[in-house]
């Protein structure tokens, strides 16, 4: 009873008008948007590379604990997401309020249990990843302020679903954007000292992360609620309604566990990248960040897919699903090639950005020139993975990545790594291989999928 309004709701309809310029208009934002957010990234490493060797493998030790909150959020806003553009695309107003409301406050009470649990966990992972001395010691106090803050980073993530919901990718990009330039000047200035401010190193990277996700989640909000999708005149609609939980759970659970296997995947990668030495996971945490420039189209393309798919699917238009798979595919293909080439040949160029320690450069090389030759594999899995968890299908998710990232490199990785009978190439050749495996495998199934629509549609 909370949900009921009369004021209309301001969406943009996907459900008619060219694929291609809805393709366009919601992917290019979110790609633009998302660049700066790799780049702001990026800076981060840039400054733990001026601290010390030690200090950029600690962040890159960080990392997979940092998917925590990625995969919570990231689970959450496309499980809300799905929901909400579903609804959208059936014009059932009440559940697009009611969606929205309690995806708001279960972003909440999530995040809180996310600071107390990951303040718990941060330190036997990383001593578990090897982590010991002034690395382990930095990426505690990376960390720790990044878990307080953390339900800034979800309550933003969530916010931005609720808005390319309904059509509208520009927001978000424009704030990430701004993020990135406060990002350049925040940095130094909370790492170095000055105007007042003491130097805090590697926590102050870190403060400098959480101040701008404050500023972003206050305007996301705001943003939301100037758009009428949220009415917070009453705190009522942000009271747990616990059918709503349990709905959007079900689709948020398996893609933050989708994410959690990343994560997982990183651990374990991480774990036996130890065994030679610093420098490898040092190089693994930069060529991870480099390789997030190359997937942005992919990560764009996923904002639209899941607008388009989730809204045509809900209105019953499976022929447009069907069609904006093969624009988004051709496209993601495409941007694929051109992005993937480009860091193939300037690799030494992007490293040399991050560090001068020649070890972790060769290293990173070495990887990226591997990587980059099935970089195709990632956005054909991706576009594939949005069009499942718009159809509120995503289960499969979870079972591809943790195929991908753990199940089947784990062997290997015991048999080449273990037995010390290779080279640390067969690291990276163990991580291609097993992507392509799982892209065959997932566009198999996805295209059943797609099939499968049809012929409910037509009651076969």
């Amino acid at each position: 009873m909370f949900f009921i309004n009369t004021c209309p709701l301001k969406t943009k309809s996907l459900t008619s008008g060219p694929i291609l310029t809805h393709v366009r208009d919601l992917a290019l934002p979110s790609s633009i948007g998302l660049f700066f957010q790799t780049m702001y990234n990026v800076v981060d490493s840039f400054y733990a590379g001026e601290i010390s060797t030690a200090a950029l493998a600690a962040l890159g030790l960080s990392f997979p604990v940092f998917l925590l909150i990625i995969a919570t959020s990231g689970g959450l806003s496309r499980g809300a997401s799905a929901l909400i553009a579903n609804a959208i695309g059936s014009q059932e107003e009440d559940k697009q309020r009611r969606y929205i409301a309690q995806s708001i406050s279960l972003g909440l009470m999530v995040s809180m249990l996310m600071t107390i649990t990951g303040m718990l966990v941060a330190k036997p992972l990383f001593q578990l990843l090897g982590g010991t001395g002034e690395c382990l010691a930095m990426a505690m106090a990376y960390m720790i302020p990044i878990f307080v803050g953390s339900v800034f980073f979800i309550i933003t993530s969530l916010s931005n679903a609720i808005l390319i919901a309904s059509g509208d990718s520009k927001t978000f990009g424009k704030v990430l954007v701004v993020g990135f330039f406060l990002n350049l000047v925040l940095d130094p200035w909370f790492l170095y000292g000055g105007f007042g401010l003491p130097a805090m190193g590697i926590t102050g990277i870190a403060l400098a992360t959480v101040v701008i996700q404050i500023g972003s989640s206050l305007f996301m909000v705001s943003a939301v609620v100037r758009r009428g999708l949220l009415e917070l005149n009453s705190w009522h609609v942000l009271l747990p309604d616990l059918k709503t939980y349990r709905e959007i759970a079900e689709q948020a659970l398996p893609a933050s566990f989708n994410i959690l296997s990343v994560a997982l995947g990183f651990f374990v990668t991480t774990y036996f990248l130890k065994s030679f030495g610093d420098q490898a996971v040092a190089a693994f945490g930069v060529t991870t960040r480099i390789e997030q420039i190359g997937l942005l189209s992919t990560m764009g393309l996923y904002a639209a897919i899941m607008a388009l798919v989730g809204q045509n699917n809900g209105a019953g238009n499976f022929d447009r699903v069907r069609h904006t798979m093969r624009v988004a595919n051709r496209i993601g293909l495409i941007l694929s090639v051109v992005t993937s080439a480009t860091i193939y040949i300037f690799a030494r160029r992007l490293m040399q950005v991050f560090t001068d320690d020649p070890a972790v450069i060769e290293i990173g090389v070495e990887c990226l020139h591997i990587i980059m030759l099935v970089q195709w594999s990632y956005v054909m899995t991706s576009t594939h993975l949005a069009m499942l968890q718009a159809t509120k299908r995503p289960r499969y998710g979870f079972f591809e990545s943790v195929l991908r990232k753990v199940l089947l490199p784990l062997p290997f990785f015991c048999v080449f790594v273990w037995s010390r009978q290779f080279e640390i190439a067969a690291v990276w050749w163990i991580i291609s291989g097993t992507n392509v495996f799982m892209t065959v495998i997932t566009v198999i199934y996805a295209q059943w999928v797609l099939r499968y629509l049809g012929k409910a549609k037509l009651g076969v």
